[in-house]
Order: structure tokens, then sequence, then C-alpha cells
């Protein structure tokens, strides 16, 4: 099953949106209403603490009886942790996230890191914004996108063993990356509309991107 899950971070183009849509179920978190309002989505769930969405569009959902979990601001997790759990116990398979990369390093950085909370779980994940596609690989991942895109690959753990990519302008063979190394991975460029990356051991940030 493919969800969306619709964060609250700011998004002034919603053109890349259609490119992952349909899906099966749509859970808002927060703010994450104001752009499932956008896009003209109902969605399946509404989770959070409710303190940044403006009132009358949280007031134009609660018209619809839509299904909601409402949290206190003083919670340990994140809305968009409450989503991803509200979206795994629907049943979810496979995971888009909109809404997570924004003006807050802090919960951007936080929504990377939960990716590898789904891929433990044996969930696909992707977090995208309109510049942006950031997955998350321990063993292989297959990439399509524009010829010339840039593709960034990042150690998330202190290594990455045995990185070997394909399609890519400037392959990696058997390559090793480390957090406190060289990032000699960094702006390399699709040369088709595939490519693909395998990884031995550890896991690997995948970051496609348009300036």
């Amino acid at each position: 099953m493919k969800a969306l899950i619709l964060g609250g971070a700011p998004i002034e183009d919603y053109g890349f949106c259609q490119d992952y849509l349909p899906v099966d179920y749509v859970v808002c978190c927060d703010n994450g209403m104001t752009h499932a309002k956008a896009l003209g989505l109902k969605p399946d769930v509404i989770v959070g603490d409710f303190d940044s969405v403006p009132q009358e569009v949280l007031e134009s959902f609660l018209a619809q009886q839509i299904p909601i979990r409402q949290f206190s601001p003083q919670k340990d997790e994140t809305d968009m942790e409450l989503g991803l759990d509200a979206a795994l116990e629907a049943g979810a398979t496979e995971l888009v996230l909109f809404g997570g990369i924004g003006r807050r390093l802090d919960h951007t950085i936080a929504n990377c890191h939960y990716l590898e909370y789904l891929l433990h779980r044996g969930v696909a994940a992707k977090l995208v914004d309109s510049h942006n596609v950031v997955q998350l690989t321990g063993s292989e991942l297959h990439l399509t996108g524009e010829t010339g895109r840039l593709v960034s690959t990042l150690p998330l753990t202190k290594q990455v063993t045995g990185i070997t990519t394909t399609g890519l302008a400037y392959p990696l063979t058997d390559g090793t990356l480390t957090r406190d190394g060289r990032l000699i991975a960094v702006s390399n460029v699709m040369l088709g509309q595939e490519a693909e990356i395998r990884v031995k051991s550890g896991l690997l940030l995948v970051i496609q991107s348009r300036d």
C-alpha cells in the first residue's frame, strides 16, 4: 500500500506532487492539512498537536468528519513521526513524504533519519520537495530522473562500504565513504534517465537534487 505523508514545512510550488499521485492512503500531520487542501486531497487520518495549522483549515477538515488523533504539544514525538506511525498501522509498504524539507533544519535532518526508522521496518520511503528526492539504502537502489540531474551519496552510518554506482558521470566501484572522511560523492550527475547504486554494508543517503 502506497501512502502519502503531508508534513507542515512550506511548499511553494506543488508542481512536483503529481509525479507521486495517486496514492492509497493520505496522512496529514498538523499543517500538512494546508497542503492537502491545496492539492484537493481528502486525508484518511489527521494527526498532530495542531499548533501550526490555520484554524479555518482545521475547521474545514473537522466538518468532513475525518478521523483525528490530537496530541499535546508537550510530547516526545514530532508530528511527522506520529504520521509515519499512523501510516504503518494502516499497512503502508511504500511512503512518500511531502512537507518534510523546510526552513527548520532540525526537522529536516530528523525526517532524513526517519528514513532509517522506515527502512528497518521494510518500508520504501522518499522524502520529496520541488528540488530534492531523498532516499536511504543499505543494499541497492534504482534511480529514475532526468539526464543531468545531480545525485549525492552521503554516509548516514559512520562507514558505508562496497559502494558501486552505474549510470553516473563519476562512477564508484567497491568504494567506501565515512562520515569523518572526504565526501567525494557530492554532486554526481545522471548520464541518462536511470542509475543504480549498490551497497555492501552501512546506510547511504541518496539525494537527487536540482538547483
